[in-house]
């Protein structure tokens, strides 16, 4: 298995080098591979922390059709330029609106897949999701602390230092 390994990552990453060849930075590049693979497993993370319905079917999915959702609309404006009108919503966009729309377009579709997935799928009984999923979980209460162990006591000083050193270095 890991000689198999071995050999698909080395096709890949000749693929890869392939691919950065035609980007006009390295930073174009690596947007372009987090609008591909990052995005959708934010949208799938999410639901899953936050819905309680969320399946492992609907995140499957929606991280599989989310990726290919933002390879394919990259794709589509390689082969046709002007599709870029419909993937950043602007025919004048640049190449980091555009990564920034593509990563949207891969977020919205994975949760909305994740949602269709698992409505038709079997949910977990709430009780094995405490300590996963945001609303399963029961939080502490909180006893009353001394203003300097308060961490809104600190926000606010910090809000209030951060403010006064751009006023005086502006």
């Amino acid at each position: 298995m890991g000689r198999w390994a071995t050999i698909l990552g080395v096709v890949i990453s000749i693929g890869a080098a392939y691919l950065v060849m035609n980007a006009k930075g390295i930073m174009d590049y690596v947007q372009a591979l987090f609008s591909f693979f990052i995005s959708p497993l934010l949208g799938a993370v999410l639901m899953g922390m936050f819905w309680k319905r969320a399946t492992k079917a609907g995140g499957f999915w929606g991280l599989l059709i989310g990726t290919l959702t933002s390879i394919s609309l990259w794709a589509w404006v390689k082969i046709a330029p002007s599709a870029l009108r419909y993937v950043a919503l602007s025919p004048d966009a640049k190449d980091m609106a555009e990564n920034m729309y593509r990563a949207l377009w891969s977020v919205s579709v994975t949760v909305i897949v994740v949602l269709v997935v698992s409505l038709f799928g079997k949910a977990r009984p709430v009780a094995e999701l405490s300590g996963l999923v945001y609303g399963a979980t029961k939080l502490p209460d909180e006893e009353p602390v001394p203003l300097y162990k308060n961490e809104w006591f600190w926000t606010a000083i910090a809000i209030v230092f951060f403010l006064a050193l751009n006023i005086y270095f502006w």
